[in-house]
């Protein structure tokens, strides 16, 4: 009799969940993950022929899994509570903030990292005037008294200092930073917090830097990317963004969607909330600034520049953004006129040790 039971409460758990799965409607996005989750896919005898249709259904079913976000809460408390892991999945939390395990040393990426920087100089930046680079540390690099094994840094510094020519000019930021210039929930520096940051690479170019008084507005909850990788009940940071009436008058030229937009879109609808920054990940941006009349600066970036990026448009007449991530560098002798612009090669330390995401 208790075993008739047992088989008929997991029989009904089941089906239970398969009638959940069937009646509750799909949902388009995870706000936790900040990611689109997959829909039912299309069949086709060509797709099921090579296997792309069950790959697929697979992942429909895998994203509009009944619960799901309890059962990824669940796991985390498990692994973190239950069997006392240091992380779940190469995340860990530490001091009330998440992290992202970065350890490994990627030789054969960090070298085309230094290979792609090359390629660049010798196809487009012959007539530059200056040529500047330099490394954003991502936030692990502050963590002190630390179980988690930590990138080799300094290794990165010296490989990349020793590797590019003398016409690449090294600014060091790692000495500018702490952890509390970082979100708690996502990789990114705080606006706020990176004012300086922006002042020392503009000097350190050369140039003078331009701070005119700004106000704060603030945006929240921000659920950052780290957030929904955590799975577990995390307070969320709270966005904030530096403006005044110069920043709020310039339009930026986005060439992927071919109209002018502002510096900043807090009312977007985009699922990441940091694209509130200069629209988030696009390929390329033409940033012009009619107050300043000298300066013209080319920034080959990853996500970090896009809320360091206004806090120096004062500084110069003219700015490009370009990110290799989303545009081939094939491309960029039919866009972009290099020709006596200061060039600054602005990259993470992640981007560096998986750069064959850069094309």
């Amino acid at each position: 009799m208790k075993d008739n039971l047992i088989i008929g409460e997991f029989v009904l758990f089941i089906f239970g969940f398969f009638f959940f799965s069937i009646f509750l409607p799909d949902q388009e996005i995870s706000v936790s993950e900040r990611r689109k989750l997959a829909n039912l896919p299309s069949f086709s005898m060509s797709k099921m022929m090579k296997g792309d249709y069950f790959s697929e259904l697979d992942q429909y079913f895998s994203d509009q899994f009944p619960f799901r976000d309890e059962f990824r809460r669940a796991k985390a408390y498990t692994q973190f509570y239950l069997f006392q892991k240091l992380d779940n999945e190469g995340i860990f939390i530490q001091d009330d903030s998440v992290f992202s395990s970065l350890s490994t040393w990627n030789q054969k990426e960090i070298d085309n990292f230094i290979g792609k920087l090359t390629e660049i100089k010798e196809r487009y930046l012959t007539t530059n005037k200056q040529i500047y680079y330099s490394i954003i540390p991502d936030k692990n690099a502050y963590l002190e008294n630390s179980l988690y094994p930590k990138f080799d840094y300094s290794r990165l510094v010296h490989e990349l200092n020793s590797e590019l020519d003398a016409s690449f000019q090294y600014i060091d930021l790692f000495s500018k930073l702490s952890l509390n210039d970082y979100y708690r929930t996502d990789i990114h520096w705080r606006q706020e917090k990176i004012v300086d940051v922006a002042s020392y690479l503009v000097e350190e170019m050369n140039h003078q830097y331009v701070n005119k008084k700004k106000k704060e507005k603030t945006f929240t909850p921000f659920y950052g990317s780290l957030y929904g990788q955590a799975a577990l009940p995390i307070q969320p940071d709270t966005i904030t963004y530096l403006t005044n009436d110069t920043l709020e008058s310039i339009q930026v030229w986005n060439f992927e969607k071919q109209k002018m937009e502002p510096v900043y879109q807090p009312n977007s609808k985009n699922i990441d909330s940091y694209d509130l920054f200069l629209s988030g990940p696009t390929p390329l941006l033409e940033i012009e600034n009619p107050n300043q009349e000298t300066g013209e600066l080319v920034i080959f970036r990853d996500s970090f520049a896009s809320s360091l990026t206004p806090l120096i448009i004062e500084s110069y007449h003219h700015i490009t953004l370009i990110d290799l991530r989303y545009i081939s560098t094939n491309l960029l002798e039919n866009l972009v006129d290099f020709t006596n612009k200061d060039i600054l090669f602005l990259y993470s330390v992640p981007v560096i040790n998986q750069s064959s995401i850069l094309k």
